[in-house]
């Protein structure tokens, strides 16, 4: 039997998840949606997929409104059937980039290493790296879609596709994308990789950089959620201390799970690391209670092992926490403590902005609530806690 336009869609991008790394239960996942719309779209005798044949799907599968935050489950059949509609217009899907992978098509290979080097010359730091790399990577699997073989084909019209091509993500990400297609291209053009400068082709992506605004949570909320740890056993006291540590500190995710025993002070009662996202040295107070804490969970609670870093999993194999494990970890906590409410955010990031938000009503000075969080400068600080002039200038420092 002749299979249907959206049936050999389904095939080829289940066959690019497979190729892509996907895990196993993933591509599971997609083809039981899939298949659930091949017998709705059977079922109403809709012969062509389209964006809103895949809406219907979902409102009368899956109970789905536009209008409303999906769930879960949800969020899951939405990007499964994005890449069905990201294939059918552009012959390829925006595939996820496991850790370590090189996927530089060897047509781009030179020009892309001499550009990453060029980067990491200008002091980009490895992490930012890895997401250039990655938009690179994204940018040049459309190309090869589109049949571009050499750089010197890539033109203007391809670079308004790939746009198009990620429609889906956030203002945030595609104005990422753009960016790095923009600096790309310029770079290609001043060293003679590409006869023409086709940087004004990938546009700044216009979006509200405040539209989504972090949760936070009151003081007694916070208190509540401390208390309701079980401090009996080891799991509960890792735990404690890394609420600990996001809570009175401000630590983002990253730096909880790199932090090592060297970035311990015991004697002067301070931690210094290096900030994760930003590459930056950052120094704390240790403060006596999350200094217990800790020492309460590396005495009694901690299994013996050879890993550097303080905070590690419980369940073999033994290896270090991981910042999507830290979002689990803070996401259960708050929810077992009772504080999920409606749209309520409930990760590390929602704890970390409700003590900057505590020491802004408390009148701390903006520039230290900036040093506390290891940001740059105030102007981030202003626009992370999207505050008033007023405040502003009732926090402002004397000078």
């Amino acid at each position: 039997m002749k299979q249907t336009a959206i049936q050999q869609t389904i095939v080829m991008v289940s066959e690019s998840l497979e190729k892509g790394g996907y895990a196993k239960g993933t591509v599971h996942q997609f083809k039981y949606t899939t298949n659930q719309l091949l017998k709705f779209m059977a079922s109403q005798q809709i012969e062509k997929y389209t964006t809103d044949v895949g809406f219907q799907f979902l409102r009368a599968n899956y109970g789905y409104e536009e209008k409303t935050t999906p769930n879960h489950c949800n969020e899951e059949r939405l990007r499964h059937l994005r890449k069905l509609s990201e294939f059918q217009l552009h012959g390829a899907a925006v595939l996820k980039r496991n850790k370590g992978d090189n996927n530089i098509p060897n047509a781009f290979r030179n020009a892309t290493d001499a550009f990453l080097a060029y980067r990491r010359f200008e002091g980009i730091i490895e992490r930012n790296m890895s997401a250039i790399s990655l938009y690179l990577e994204r940018f040049f699997d459309y190309l090869t879609a589109q049949s571009v073989k050499q750089l010197p084909q890539i033109t203007g019209r391809h670079i308004h596709g790939y746009l198009r091509l990620i429609t889906g993500f956030s203002g945030a990400r595609k104005d990422h994308m753009m960016r790095t297609v923009r600096q790309f291209m310029t770079f290609c053009f001043k060293n003679g990789h590409h006869p023409e400068d086709l940087s004004s082709y990938a546009p700044n992506v216009h979006y509200e950089k405040r539209s989504q605004l972090p949760s936070t949570y009151s003081y007694e909320d916070v208190m509540k959620l401390l208390k309701s740890v079980d401090r009996s056993n080891s799991i509960g006291k890792r735990d404690y201390a890394i609420l600990l540590l996001i809570t009175r500190l401000g630590l983002r995710s990253g730096d909880v799970v790199n932090l090592k025993f060297e970035n311990i002070n015991w004697e002067e009662n301070r931690i210094s690391l290096t900030q994760h996202k930003t590459g930056r040295p950052l120094t704390l107070p240790l403060f006596e209670d999350v200094g217990l804490a800790i020492i309460d969970y590396l005495k009694f609670g901690r299994l013996k092992c050879h890993c550097h870093n303080i905070f590690i999993k419980h369940r073999p194999p033994i290896n270090p926490c991981s910042s999507s494990g830290m979002y689990t970890l803070v996401s259960n906590r708050i929810s077992k403590a009772g504080l999920l409410t409606g749209q309520h955010k409930h990760g590390p990031h929602a704890l970390r902005h409700s003590l900057a938000s505590r020491l802004l009503e408390e009148n701390v000075p903006l520039p230290v609530i900036s040093e506390i969080l290891g940001h740059a400068n105030s102007n981030t600080t202003a626009a992370y806690l999207s505050i008033s002039i007023d405040k502003l200038r009732q926090c402002a420092l004397e000078v």
